[in-house]
């Protein structure tokens, strides 16, 4: 039983810490987009999707590398990503968006939804989704939306 106390709060003291590590702002970011891809597809007659920790948790990873040069801004280890994700809910499908440079929510919505690719992604049949946003040392944001289809 102790053993089991001691891995749980290892694992709330480590959810903290992360959590801890992660500007508010961006956090807010992150729902304003779920919420954004929502509205448009509202307005197409498209399901909601649902926001999702597990999957905004490997978006966020994504961005955050992207962001500190650790892989160059693109779609690297996405098979990774689903893996994890899969691993955790299962899936069917799954799709990503990724974007820099934008300042705002809005202007990153504004970005995708001009692109065929993007835009199929924010329209395409899924469920779920999770958004991670990531800042630079130069102040540049990076963004990641991940779909995904239960």
């Amino acid at each position: 039983m102790r053993n089991i106390l001691i891995i749980f709060f290892s694992i709330i003291i480590t959810d903290f810490a992360n959590a801890q590590s992660v500007d508010p702002d961006l956090l807010v970011m992150e729902r304003e987009i779920a919420s954004l891809v929502n509205q448009h597809r509202l307005t197409l007659g498209l399901n909601e999707l649902e926001f999702n920790e597990t999957i905004n948790q490997e978006a966020r990873k994504h961005s955050n590398n992207m962001a500190s040069g650790k892989v160059s801004f693109s779609h690297k280890d996405f098979s990774k990503r689903t893996k994890t994700i899969s691993n955790v809910m299962g899936g069917m499908a799954f799709a990503e968006n990724v974007a820099f440079g934008h300042s705002s929510a809005e202007d990153a919505m504004e970005g995708w939804l001009n692109s065929t690719g993007h835009k199929n992604n924010i329209e395409g049949d899924f469920t779920h989704i999770g958004v991670g946003i990531a800042e630079a040392k130069d102040g540049t944001l990076y963004y990641t939306q991940i779909f995904l289809k239960k």
